[in-house]
């Protein structure tokens, strides 16, 4: 799949090489992934090792936030 999608290919047709781009990234982060055993374990039991907020302790996760007014965050713009 990486030599089929590689940018590479496509260097006549603009289009195509921004599609290309964006699936040998994905090709990329699977085989990362596939290949490193501890990110398969990761992977396998539902986890996204290429996440760094996936339960790694980064930045909060305001998902569940959402349905209280619609925003974990309360502030207005004001413009004069």
């Amino acid at each position: 799949m990486a030599q089929k999608w590689h940018p590479d290919n496509y260097q006549n047709d603009e289009n195509m090489k921004k599609i290309a781009e964006k699936k040998f990234i994905d090709i990329a982060a699977a085989k990362e992934v596939l290949t490193d055993e501890e990110k398969r374990k990761q992977f396998d039991n539902g986890e996204d090792p290429l996440d760094p907020e996936s339960g790694k302790g980064g930045m909060p996760n305001f998902h569940h936030f959402h349905s209280f007014h619609g925003s974990p965050f309360q502030f207005k713009f004001h413009f004069n």
